[in-house]
């Protein structure tokens, strides 16, 4: 049963993706196997190429959580930390470089050593929303102005989310 887990995923949103994968190449490889085979080798080649990515995060969230003490993460992200937790947790998060598979693991990690469940929101809305790693694409596809909105309302709004689920949850 573990090999299905595994092969399926183990939450309903990751079976969803899966079988949802798999229904649409079964459905291709029917109509169309010439572009059901060139999306597999596709996804072959960035699968591969993501693995030495995702290990490398994966590997600096562990290192994380065994390097930084439980004190120093409750001290700056537990619930006691408050709107400096809040800063901290959204402004770092909105800093971090890479895609979720670097990043997340990192939140996740903070998260297991005590971080508060109020900065671990506000450091993915933060990620999310400042996104500082992503300011070169937006260039690539935008005027200076509207990256400098984004910027403007991006950081007090993470602040301003960040604050209120303190104070709810």
């Amino acid at each position: 049963m573990n090999w299905i887990l595994f092969i399926i995923g183990r939450n309903w949103a990751q079976r969803i993706i899966v079988l949802g994968a798999i229904a649409l190449y079964l459905y291709l490889l029917i109509s169309k196997p010439e572009i059901a085979r060139k999306g597999f080798r596709g996804a072959l080649s960035s699968f591969f190429g993501l693995v030495p990515l995702i290990f490398a995060a994966l590997l600096i969230a562990q290192a994380i959580n065994i390097l930084l003490p439980d004190e120093l993460i409750i001290r700056w992200f537990g619930k006691e930390s408050g709107i400096k937790g809040i800063l901290t947790g959204g402004i770092l998060a909105g800093l971090l470089q890479g895609g979720p598979y670097a990043v997340y693991p990192i939140i996740q990690s903070l998260f297991q050593k005590g971080a508060h469940i109020s900065i671990v929101v506000t450091m993915l809305i933060g990620y999310g929303a400042i996104g500082l790693s992503r300011i070169a694409y937006d260039f690539i596809f935008f005027e200076p102005q509207i990256i400098g909105l984004r910027l403007l309302f991006a950081i007090p709004l993470t602040i301003i989310s960040g604050i209120i689920l303190y104070f709810i949850l």
